[in-house]
């Protein structure tokens, strides 16, 4: 799936900016098809927590680009997008009774993946400067901002060698927010998040208080096109 939008990408914006050099658009907006590729984290989380294995999540949107200045160069955007993401670690969810339960397991080498799944709303919301003109299709950017996004759906998966279970509905927060840093030039880009509210739910947490203050950090590149 990352393989063929990456290929999409490369394919796609020769053709924007080929089109764009008939003609000089001094009304022109920026950057306002994103696709992120991310390295997922957790942050403050309890000592027996790990993280094993490779967790990524991968975001695509629209967001409307404002600029607010003669230049262009300084703007606003805003947006819609969709992610979906996985951590990959060993805090195991069990359901007792219509419960869910967590815990810790010790030894990695006792089970083959634990992976939680989320897959949410994206309401991007940033601050935009940019070295770009009507004519300059390669150019330095810095997108700073806030992040807030609707959980859809939520799923764990955990398989041993003595068997395998799925379940859903995990008590993940519904609403999560965060700080943006996107920036680099042309192409590349290198796109920080920064959670700002627990994953978790309070109702959940005030019976596992050693994960209450678990946060996600994301770091990876972002694409955009025109």
């Amino acid at each position: 799936m990352i393989k063929k939008l990456l290929v999409l990408l490369f394919v796609i914006k020769p053709f924007a900016i080929l089109c764009q050099e008939d003609f000089i658009d001094n009304k022109y907006r920026e950057d306002q098809i994103y696709i992120n590729l991310n390295y997922n984290s957790l942050k403050n989380t309890p000592e027996n927590f790990s993280q094993n294995k490779f967790s990524s999540s991968l975001s695509l949107g629209f967001i409307r680009d404002i600029p607010i200045n003669k230049n262009r160069n300084f703007g606003l955007g805003l947006g819609l997008g969709f992610s979906s993401g996985s951590y990959n670690n060993n805090y195991k969810f069990t359901n007792s009774s219509g419960s869910f339960i967590i815990e810790s397991i010790s030894d990695l080498n006792t089970f083959q993946k634990n992976k939680w799944t989320l897959n949410q709303l994206e309401f991007p919301f940033e601050l935009r400067w940019r070295t770009s003109t009507p004519t300059n299709y390669k150019f330095w950017r810095i997108y700073t901002g806030i992040k807030t996004s609707y959980l859809i759906s939520s799923k764990s998966k955990f398989s041993s060698s003595t068997g395998s279970q799925t379940l859903s509905g995990l008590p993940f927060n519904k609403i999560q927010y965060g700080l943006t840093v996107n920036l680099g030039n042309n192409t590349w880009n290198i796109g920080l998040f920064f959670g700002l509210n627990p994953i978790f739910e309070d109702e959940f947490v005030e019976k596992n208080q050693n994960i209450k203050n678990i946060k996600p950090f994301k770091v990876g590149l972002v694409f955009y096109i025109l």
